[in-house]
C-alpha cells in the first residue's frame, strides 16, 4: 500500500483526535512512527524514541524538528515541514518559547514560501544573539524577496562571523543573481571544498547548484562530473537525477538522460521536473509520453511551485490567464528577478505586451545572465518591434543556451536563424 504522504496524515490526525488540547495533538502527530529505512528515517525514529520519554529534554525535541527538516529537503516532500512545525508547537508547549526552536520554525516558514515571516523571524534572532545561523536564514528570507543590496551586506556579515560552506553558498547565488558567473562559481566551488561529504544531502545539494553553473558556461563535461558526484553521494536525490538530466542532454546523450529525468520526476511532483522530462520525451519522438506528462503536471495543481507552473503554461501558451494569475500572486510574496520574469513572460503570453515589457525590464535589472531569462527578453523585445534588442537578447541566451529545455533551445535557434540573414537596425 503507498504510503500517505505527510500532508494527508496531518490532516487526517487533526481530523480523528480534533478533541484533544493542541500540545498533546502535535505531540501524537510528530511521534507517531513513520516507517522507512533510509538514513533520514532511521534519525526521526531515533529522536521520536528520545523524545518521548517522560524526562526528555528539550535538545531531542529540537534534534527530532531538524530530523523532519532534513526528510523534507531529501525528499522535497513539504508534508515533513509541516511535520517539522508541529515538533516545534510541542516543543513550545513543553519547555516555552526558545531560540533554538524558533530558528527552526524560521526555516520551515522559508521552505514553505513564507518569506515575510521568516525575515522577521530571522531579525528577531539575530537581534537577540547575533549568530551566523541567524544571518543564514535572513539571507534566505532576504534574497527570494529580491532586496540583494540587504543581502550582500547581511552575507559580508554573515562570512565575517563564520567563513564557510554556509556563508560560501549563499554568496555564490547572490553573485549569480548579479550577473558574476564566474564568480559564482568560484564560491560554490569553495563552499563544496569546505563541506563534508559525509553529509551527503548537503555535499550533493551543493555538487547539483555547481552542475548548473558549469552547465551555464558551456562546461557541460564538467557539469555531467557534478551531478554524476551528486547522484553518488546521495542515491535517489531529485535534484542529482534533474542535473544529471540536463548534463545529459547538452552533451548530446539524450536517451540516457530520459532515464534520469523520468526516475527524477517519479521522486519529485514539482513542475520543474515534469516540464523537463516532458521537453526530453518529446526531443525523443515519444510524443504520447510527453502529452501524459504534461498532464500529470497541469493535473498536480500549482501549490508546490506556481512560479514554474507559470511558466511552463505560458511557455506552452495554454491557460495564460492562469499563469498570470499565478505570477502575480507569486509577486506579492516573491519579487526577485526570476519571479519578474515569470510575470514578464505570462503578460506577454496572455496579450499584455506593455506590461510584459515593464516586467521584463525589472528581471533584467539586476543583469542575472540566465537563457531562459534572455531568451524571453528577446521574444518580448521582438513582439514589441525592437529588433536590435531582441537579437542581442538571442545572442544572451545563445550564451548561456545549456540551461534550456530541448523545446526552448529549439525555439532560439530559429529565432536565431531568422534574424541572422535579415539583421537590420531598429
Amino acid at each position: 500500500m503507498r504510503k500517505l504522504s505527510p500532508w494527508i496524515f496531518v490532516a487526517l490526525w487533526s481530523a480523528s483526535v480534533g478533541v484533544a488540547k493542541p500540545d498533546e495533538l502535535a505531540e501524537a502527530i510528530v511521534l507517531t512512527p513513520q516507517g522507512g529505512t533510509t538514513v533520514e528515517d532511521q534519525a526521526i525514529a531515533a529522536w521520536q524514541s528520545r523524545a518521548s520519554v517522560p524526562a526528555a529534554n528539550a535538545e531531542a525535541w529540537e534534534r527530532l524538528g531538524w530530523a523532519y527538516v532534513a526528510k523534507a529537503r531529501r525528499t522535497l516532500d513539504a508534508g515533513f515541514f509541516k511535520l517539522a512545525e508541529k515538533t516545534a508547537d510541542a516543543s513550545d508547549a513543553r519547555f516555552g518559547v526558545r531560540p533554538e526552536m524558533r530558528l527552526l520554525r524560521g526555516h520551515v516558514l522559508h521552505n514553505l514560501h513564507r518569506f515575510r515571516e521568516a525575515e522577521t523571524v530571522a531579525r528577531g534572532l539575530f537581534a537577540e544573539r547575533g549568530l551566523a545561523v541567524d544571518l543564514a536564514l535572513l539571507s534566505d528570507a532576504l534574497v527570494e524577496q529580491g532586496k540583494l543590496g540587504e543581502t550582500v551586506e547581511v552575507l559580508q556579515r554573515m562570512v565575517d562571523l563564520r567563513p564557510g560552506a554556509e556563508a560560501f553558498s549563499r554568496i555564490a547565488h547572490v553573485r549569480w543573481l548579479k550577473g558574476d558567473l564566474a564568480g559564482a562559481t568560484g564560491a560554490m566551488e569553495a563552499a563544496l571544498r569546505a563541506r563534508d561529504p559525509r553529509e551527503s544531502e548537503t555535499y550533493a545539494w551543493t555538487l547539483v547548484r555547481l552542475s548548473g553553473y558549469y552547465l551555464q558556461d558551456g562546461r557541460t563535461e564538467a557539469a555531467l562530473t557534478a551531478a554524476d558526484a551528486a547522484v553518488k553521494h546521495a542515491a535517489d536525490y531529485a535534484p542529482a537525477l534533474l542535473a544529471r538530466g540536463r548534463a545529459l542532454l547538452a552533451t548530446g546523450r539524450g536517451d540516457e538522460a530520459v532515464g534520469a529525468l523520468w526516475r527524477a520526476a517519479e521522486l519529485n511532483p514539482l513542475p520543474e521536473y515534469h516540464w523537463w522530462l516532458a521537453d526530453t520525451l518529446r526531443a525523443a519522438g515519444r510524443e504520447t509520453e510527453a502529452v501524459q506528462t504534461e498532464e500529470r503536471l497541469s493535473a498536480r495543481g500549482d501549490a508546490g511551485d506556481p512560479r514554474t507552473l507559470a511558466l511552463f503554461l505560458a511557455t506552452r501558451g495554454v491557460r495564460t490567464d492562469r499563469a498570470v494569475r499565478l505570477a502575480r500572486e507569486e509577486l506579492d510574496n516573491r519579487a526577485d528577478v526570476l519571479t519578474h520574469d515569470a510575470l514578464a513572460w505570462a503578460l506577454a503570453a496572455n496579450g499584455e505586451l506593455a506590461a510584459a515589457e515593464t516586467e521584463m525590464n525589472a528581471a533584467l535589472a539586476e543583469q542575472t545572465k540566465d537563457a531562459r531569462l534572455f531568451l524571453h527578453a528577446g521574444e518580448i523585445a521582438l513582439a514589441r518591434g525592437h529588433e536590435a534588442a531582441a537579437r542581442a537578447h538571442f545572442a544572451d541566451a545563445k550564451r548561456f543556451s545549456g540551461s534550456l529545455t530541448p523545446s526552448e533551445r529549439a525555439r532560439l535557434a530559429s529565432r536565431l536563424e531568422a534574424a541572422a540573414p535579415t539583421a537590420r537596425a531598429d
